[in-house]
């Protein structure tokens, strides 16, 4: 069975795509077995995608169009040893793409109403974890964050207060704009600057979640 990262929150314009895009640009970098799911019937992940820029493949498969238990299959059918999900903010998604995960990442700006929605979002994660005998981890992602405002300064205190794993902090930061601009990652045009960076430990961190070996380069 694949491994299975979801990137999913209930409401939209927390960031899901770019986080599941750069993280799937990045694993793969590192291991070359990624694919990547587009969930959402919007298909951005697709428009990313479409210059051909990107080293991985990129599949719509949304669970909206067709029954859930049959998306489930089409999924475990998907060639890859890792495959990330970008999902889309309602419930019916939601519960599909928690039911396949193995990580659930759940980006949350600094907003009342997107910590408001991460609270009900693992609510839902919390459901599906007492329904399911394998295990679901849940890490909340900080998202667009600017640490000189005070918003940015008190969300991690208000992250706390929900008692899932917070993963690293990513800014809010005109390279991942320009990413999605140019079909790219972040690492393609802008390697070791802090948006970079920042994907890499994000990145750093699923990795050790997960065991997940990086590819072994060819010696001479």
């Amino acid at each position: 069975m694949p491994l299975v990262i979801s990137v999913a929150q209930r409401k939209g314009g927390v960031g899901k795509t770019t986080l599941a895009v750069l993280l799937a640009a990045e694993l793969d970098r590192r291991t070359g077995v990624v694919g990547l799911v587009d969930a959402d019937s919007q298909a951005s992940a697709c428009h990313w995608a479409e210059p051909g820029n990107l080293t991985f493949p990129v599949y719509q498969l949304d669970p909206e169009t067709r029954p859930v238990a049959e998306w489930a299959k089409l999924m475990r059918q998907i060639p890859h040893q890792i495959i990330v999900v970008d999902s889309a903010p309602n419930d019916r998604v939601l519960g599909a793409v928690l039911a396949v995960a193995n990580i659930v990442l759940m980006p949350c700006t600094p907003s009342g109403l997107d910590i408001e929605a991460t609270a009900r979002t693992i609510d839902i994660v919390r459901e599906v974890r007492a329904a399911r005998r394998t295990a679901l981890r849940a890490m909340i992602v900080p998202n667009r964050v600017d640490q000189r405002t005070l918003e940015g300064q008190q969300l991690i205190e208000e992250l706390d207060t929900l008692d899932e794993e917070i993963g690293p902090m990513i800014g809010s930061r005109s390279a991942y704009v320009r990413a999605v601009a140019l079909g790219q990652s972040v690492a393609d045009f802008a390697g070791g600057t802090p948006a970079d960076l920042e994907i890499k430990m994000l990145a750093d961190l699923v990795m050790s979640w997960c065991g997940i070996a990086p590819r072994q380069r060819a010696t001479v």
